[in-house]
């Protein structure tokens, strides 16, 4: 079934040797130690034998377009191992992400829930936290409590790079990421951590524009030295083994995901005075509502022309992907070579998309095809027919009940998306639904749909675009304001979401009613949120804060416990460098104090802001340290911010606070209690008013 093709011979010829799995590689560590979940642990049916079930093999690309050989997305894309396994199976050519951003899209594939089913839309949104999906077990979770053996390495919840020093959290996830230790009874590189530390951490400015989380450049380091070539190493080793249960395994690929590092044989593979840019339209963005038009504030489209760098960042793109290829040829050569070929469903896909300058746009984010549309190829076993394709729309959240329908597990009723075993095994059938694709949340949520011919786009303002894909790949002439597509559009726009359900809690179960003395008590969740609306008044009041927590240097250091406000008037109780640090701000000036540095185990913080001018930061039985506040009759005014348990940076700016991360661990208390206002001054009293009876 894995026959070698000339595809796959000249995947080779780019790969090399075969990579050695050395001690590290074979050294897999039973997970033992769970952080917070956001379901309770499903015990698991009695084992199945190997031969009961199929294996699934799930494959995840990070930001990876439609620049794959089979999808026609770049005439220069170089991908004959993608290729050669759509072709062993079926290509999915209208396939979507149902959010644009790592951290949601993720979210809804592994619950198999959309954005506004979970209220998750955020990269800095701990999905964990999510009253939504509490209860709810995930992809991995669910195969692993009917009795699948449940595996990973590399990129598969949220995670990321962790910046300049590989950090294991921090840098906007860290290596670690939102993980989910109890999902898996194996995790590569080691239980909590996501993505191998990278040989050369990003920020090495290769391009000359100094944005660290977006460079690129050739490297000399051996292929099985690198992040990908790590998680391939451990792949390789566990697909050699014969399984005594059917496994899941899944494989995070990080390339094409920036910072583009690969090695440098990638890069000179395509000449850069030969490289193609995406054909773009000048005026793109003439019919195009304001609201779509947000990331021109940015100006890095500006920024790529004037330095001419446009072809160069292509470029590094395609040799990113060529990367990516050559570590799926060598899993698919694992598999081949191993004892699990006949009976292991394959599945290759990406998180979201990419924009390369189409409509002034760089990244990801937005509703326009280029983000939107993914790599979905499916392999399954005496199912799927050899070579086939369709053309119907499905999306991400179709996954979570498809492996179930495949493998026969029962579906649980939380999924929004539905199995895809129908077009599989008879490429003719048709869907009776568009894909739906999310951008921003809550109010400010919007949609696009998507089915064989159509993009219709709606923002939470109302405005819109329409697209036919029949006349316009490109999605250059909006045809919103035409009045013979009106019916068109509600058609697609009753398959939207009716509601956006909310990830946090809601006031009442967090602030109860004023106590007669006027304070206000809070008893908080990490993940809980107040819009300054909600929150109690600042002004002219202190607050007193009581944690209680698991702490974990390795993951905590460097969090946020709870900030409220703004850089105006608010404050902040994190840990810096393990640590515990209180933050306020009053008039836009900042006054810290900070506690000795805090050891693993169990933590009790109390902080307090008293409106008479002291601020107190004490750990009992470990230190205590006091500071004058930047006022003497409460905060000076009423900030424009709410308030936040848990929440990244919150009101501290990712320049100062790069490393900010949510907490991770178990928190038994967090308590908030602001403190009545700061009785006004004493009227003076008249002399006469003394001599009076």
């Amino acid at each position: 079934m894995f026959s070698p093709s000339s595809a796959l011979l000249l995947s080779l010829v780019l790969l090399g040797a075969s990579v050695p799995a050395d001690a590290a590689v074979k050294a897999r560590i039973r997970v033992t130690a769970p952080a917070v979940e956001p379901a309770k642990p499903q015990p698991r049916t009695k084992p199945i034998s190997a031969e009961g079930k199929p294996n699934v093999l799930l494959i995840i690309a990070d930001d990876l377009r439609d620049y794959v050989g089979w999808m026609g997305g770049h005439p220069q894309s170089l991908t004959p191992n993608m290729d050669r396994l759509a072709k062993m199976g079926m290509r999915f050519t209208n396939a979507h992400c149902n959010y644009a951003l790592c951290n949601p899209s993720r979210t809804s594939l592994l619950t198999g829930m959309l954005p506004s089913s979970s209220g998750v839309f955020g990269n800095e949104q701990d999905w964990r936290r999510s009253v939504q999906i509490a209860g709810k077990p995930t992809l991995p979770e669910h195969f692993k409590s009917q009795g699948y053996t449940t595996a990973a390495a590399g990129k598969i919840f949220h995670a990321n790079h962790g910046g300049p020093e590989g950090r294991f959290a921090g840098w906007h996830g860290g290596r670690r990421g939102f993980e989910q230790d109890t999902a898996w009874d194996q995790r590569f590189p080691q239980p909590g951590v996501q993505i191998p530390d990278l040989p050369v951490h990003t920020g090495q400015n290769f391009n000359g524009l100094n944005i660290w989380h977006w460079d690129w450049g050739g490297i000399s380091i051996e292929e099985e030295k690198t992040d990908d070539g790590q998680v391939v190493g451990f792949a390789a080793d566990f697909l050699s083994e014969k399984q005594n249960q059917p496994f899941f395994l899944a494989l995070g690929l990080y390339r094409p995901h920036s910072p583009w590092y690969v090695p440098q044989k990638y890069f000179d593979a395509l000449p850069l005075d030969s490289t193609k840019l995406p054909e773009v339209k000048a005026d793109d963005l003439d019919d195009v509502p304001a609201i779509a038009k947000t990331h021109l504030k940015e100006g890095y489209h500006k920024l790529i022309v004037e330095k001419s760098l446009w072809k160069d960042a292509v470029r590094a793109y395609l040799a990113n992907i060529a990367f990516c290829d050559a570590m799926l040829g060598r899993i698919l050569a694992a598999v081949e070579k191993g004892p699990n070929a006949k009976n292991t469903i394959i599945v290759f896909t990406s998180d979201h998309g990419w924009y390369l300058g189409e409509k002034q746009m760089w990244h990801k984010g937005k509703l326009w095809e280029e983000t939107t549309r993914i790599p979905l190829s499916i392999y399954a076993p005496g199912l799927s027919q050899p070579d086939s394709a369709t053309a119907q729309p499905v999306a991400l959240i179709d996954l979570y009940p498809t492996l179930c329908d495949l493998t026969g597990l029962p579906l649980p009723e939380h999924l929004d998306g539905s199995s895809l075993k129908p077009l599989l095994q008879d490429p003719k059938n048709k869907r009776d639904h568009p894909a739906i694709t999310c951008m921003n949340g809550g109010k400010n949520a919007g949609y696009a749909a998507r089915d064989e011919r159509w993009r219709y786009i709606r923002y939470a303002d109302g405005s819109e675009e329409l697209y036919d894909h029949q006349a316009d790949p490109h999605e250059w002439t909006n045809l919103a304001a035409q009045p013979e597509h009106a019916a068109l559009k509600t058609t697609l726009a009753g398959f939207f979401p009716k509601e956006f359900k909310s990830a946090v809690r809601p006031v009442a179960e967090i602030m109860g009613a004023p106590s007669p003395a006027g304070s206000n008590d809070l008893v908080l969740n990490i993940g809980d949120t107040l819009t300054a609306t909600e929150a109690p008044k600042l002004q002219g009041r202190g607050v007193f804060i009581d944690a209680v927590f698991e702490f974990d240097p390795l993951v905590d250091q460097d969090s946020t416990l709870l900030a409220q406000g703004d850089e105006q008037s608010g404050y902040v109780l994190h840990l810096v460098a393990a640590q515990p640090t209180l933050t306020v701000f009053a008039n836009g000036k900042d006054t810290v104090i900070t506690g000795a540095a805090l050891e693993k185990g169990r933590i009790n913080i109390r902080a307090q802001i008293e409106t008479g001018g002291v601020i107190t930061l004490a750990v009992p039985g470990h230190s205590e340290v006091l500071g004058v506040a930047p006022f003497e009759q409460g905060f000076p005014q009423e900030p424009k911010a709410g308030l936040a348990a848990g929440q990244s940076f919150g009101l501290l700016k990712n320049a100062k606070y790069p490393n900010s991360t949510p907490f991770d661990g178990q928190v038994h208390r967090l308590n908030l209690t602001v403190l009545p206002p700061h009785p006004p001054a004493a009227k003076p009293v008249a002399p006469e008013e003394v001599r009076k009876p």
